[in-house]
């Protein structure tokens, strides 16, 4: 995806790990993304008990094109990539402006910093 700021500049967003981009998950949400994560950790724990590993990535993935050779933590942090009621937010590297994605659309409000010196405000540390 590719988005263009107030100040011409385009945000690319096409690979992982990018400094100027994160999530925002509305509070109203976080109940039923942990509630649901839970129910998906505990059905892929009773799946793999149970023998039914392939069954449960293909409800929950689909064969193919998931990879079926992944480990069980693996699919636990595509569980939690999964989850569709976060919004994107990226910061532009020219101007400093936050753009919000508007729900789950493909549109973005901008918001202007209202002091110099915030550039690399979604920067997070890595270890």
């Amino acid at each position: 995806m590719k988005l263009r700021c107030k100040c011409e500049h385009i945000i690319v967003d096409q690979t992982d790990n990018l400094e100027y981009k994160g999530y925002i998950l509305p509070d109203t949400y976080v109940d039923d993304v942990s509630d649901n994560l839970s129910k998906n950790i505990d059905s892929l724990i009773d799946a793999i008990k149970n023998g039914k590993r392939l069954e449960w990535i293909k409800k929950h993935f689909g064969i193919p094109p998931y990879p079926t050779e992944l480990k069980d933590s693996s699919m636990i942090q595509n569980l939690i990539n999964v989850v569709q009621t976060t919004q994107d937010i990226f910061e532009c590297e020219n101007c400093g402006r936050i753009a919000i994605q508007v729900g789950q659309k493909n549109e973005f409000k901008f918001f202007i910093p209202d002091s110099k010196g915030t550039k690399g405000i979604l920067k997070g540390k890595k270890k």
